[in-house]
């Protein structure tokens, strides 16, 4: 596994949080590096962490930064824990709106480093259920569509390619994310087959 330097680790999480590499208030300085300290460098921790702080393209308030801090465990920078980042990526997933855990959990069917169509998958909600909309002004594509750029936005699945309207093409799920939602699908014993 390769390791971030603090300055880039820094200037990730920072352009993630606040959409540039410098703009960090000052009364979050303090509580972001000791993110940064538990996050040791590893880039999936880090986007993981900061999608967290800023979900909803909102910062979140400076007591829910240090209660994130607090229960990052004793951190993965000491021993880089695979079970810390374990725990981070659970946080993630606890955070998601309802709506979108089980479109996330859905994509345990398919396997490791797998590309899969933006299209495709939002049709295969649809069809499962997971998209329904109260307003019928709204097409079930396009909240599908808002779903999954919602789980790209919080890095939960991984972007790949942009087509001719500028849309991501298809995504892929990075194996410790798969590791856990397949975990998740088996506890809940909601495995899509």
């Amino acid at each position: 596994m390769e390791f971030l330097s603090s300055d880039i680790s820094r200037r990730l999480f920072y352009k993630r949080v606040f959409s540039n590499e410098r703009g960090c208030p000052h009364e979050l300085v303090q509580v972001s590096q000791d993110i940064l300290k538990k996050c040791g460098g590893i880039p999936l921790a880090i986007i993981t962490i900061a999608s967290l702080l800023a979900s909803n393209h909102q910062t979140k308030a400076k007591d829910q930064w240090y209660a994130l801090l607090n229960s990052i465990c004793h951190g993965l920078a000491e021993d880089h824990n695979v079970e810390d980042m374990k725990k981070i990526l659970l946080f993630s997933y606890y955070d998601l709106p309802s709506h979108l855990k089980p479109c996330l959990l859905y994509l345990s069917i398919f396997p490791e480093n797998f590309k899969v169509l933006r299209v495709d998958l939002i049709w295969r909600w649809i069809a499962e259920g997971f998209v329904h909309s109260e307003k019928q002004e709204t097409s079930l594509y396009e909240l599908g569509n808002n779903y999954f750029n919602e789980l790209i936005n919080r890095s939960m699945i991984q972007p790949i390619g942009i087509d001719d309207e500028e849309r991501v093409e298809a995504c892929r799920v990075h194996a410790m994310v798969l590791d856990l939602i397949r975990t998740l699908s088996t506890e809940e014993n909601c495995h899509y087959s």
